[in-house]
């Protein structure tokens, strides 16, 4: 019910503008039908609850014993009373086991849940021992291919590339083509099925997993931020960063000014998932915060989709300043993005279909040309 509830209340904006209120309305109120019948199902066993029974029986038979021995005279009238005091001290114990059942069944219901998501397997190695040293950003993919497990379709096939320190590159293709995919192999969030990518000469999974992701930053369409200050968001992957360095960070995102017209400042507490913050407004945070880590590689995976045209020249200014000395990958559909890449990668159905300069693709690809035709 609660679970339903936030979703409705997250999207609220889809569900009005769907005009959806009364049907949300009605999900919820078969939700809370549902919890209903499940509360009363538990007072039902409840009341069937043993040693409630035993206690009244309990009582009774004693009260009858204790009146047939008052009424033989083997026993006073206060030893009746204190008789049956005892008896009933026996209630809190009981009453006490009921709630415990019900805490329990419900603890044991919540712990499983708990424990299948703590209990669950990753594949992901974290290679303690593994190698960690200073990055310099030589990207090479050999033969990678990469099926997810719940598809039979390859979703990467016979990838092979390399990426020399400081070289930026641009991944173009079709939605669905492998392009988020590909990118998030470089920083291990999935294993490749086959092949191998090296970063430096050393294939990824030899790397000790912490040290090789506290050197890549991501930068999603889809941006996560923290019910925290907006200083403590940009500060997420460096949590000693002085404030000079995260204004310097924010500065060079583009972020300062509209973070300076928050009453707070640096200090303002944004809404959970920075939904008081508009889509832009989290990029350019988001963008600030992985300026503030100094990656050795830097991934975009169309991180400017939601800034406006003016923003979006100043913060194409300041990724190429970023990107200047480290490894940049782009995913990206904007030629102003593609134009100054040293080398430009199309994927085609799970496959390099080019590989080239923006100019040099022009005139050979035909599926490049094809991409921007659309």
């Amino acid at each position: 019910m609660n679970t339903r509830l936030a979703e409705a209340l997250d999207g609220i904006e889809i569900v009005k503008g769907a005009a959806q209120e009364e049907a949300e309305v009605k999900r919820f109120e078969q939700a809370a039908r549902r919890f209903r019948d499940a509360f009363v199902h538990q007072g039902d066993v409840e009341a069937r609850f043993l040693p409630l029974l035993l206690l009244a029986l309990a009582n009774a038979f004693g009260l009858l014993h204790a009146l047939i021995l008052f009424h033989r005279g083997l026993l006073s009238v206060g030893d009746v009373v204190a008789y049956f005091g005892l008896l009933q001290m026996l209630g809190f114990p009981t009453f006490v086991s009921l709630f415990a059942y019900s805490q329990v069944s419900s603890g044991l219901s919540a712990a499983r849940r708990i424990l299948e998501l703590i209990n669950r397997e990753n594949n992901l190695d974290q290679n303690v021992q593994g190698y960690a040293e200073k990055m310099r950003g030589h990207i090479e993919f050999h033969n990678v291919n990469f099926t997810y497990e719940d598809r039979s379709e390859p979703t990467l096939s016979h990838i092979s590339f390399e990426v020399l320190p400081g070289q930026t590159v641009a991944i173009v293709g079709q939605t669905g083509s492998g392009k988020t995919t590909l990118a998030k192999l470089v920083n291990r969030t999935y294993d490749v099925t086959s092949g191998h990518v090296l970063i430096d000469g050393v294939d990824v999974r030899d790397w000790n997993l912490a040290a090789l992701r506290r050197q890549i930053s991501i930068i999603e369409q889809d941006i996560f931020l923290f019910s925290r200050t907006i200083a403590e968001n940009i500060a997420f992957g460096k949590p000693d960063a002085t404030r000079e360095e995260i204004e310097a960070a924010a500065r060079a995102a583009q972020a300062h000014d509209f973070i300076m017209n928050f009453k707070d400042g640096y200090d303002t507490v944004i809404g959970e998932r920075g939904v008081t913050l508009s889509g832009g407004q989290r990029q350019r945070l988001a963008l600030a915060r992985a300026f503030l880590t100094d990656p050795a590689i830097l991934i975009l995976d169309d991180s400017t989709s939601a800034i406006d045209s003016d923003t979006e020249d100043r913060i194409q200014r300041a990724i190429y300043a970023a990107a200047h000395g480290r490894t940049t990958l782009i995913i990206t559909h904007r030629l102003s993005q593609i134009r100054w890449a040293d080398q430009v990668i199309v994927l085609r159905k799970g496959r390099i279909a080019a590989m080239g300069s923006h100019e040099e693709l022009l005139e050979t690809s035909e599926a490049y040309r094809r991409i921007f035709a659309e």
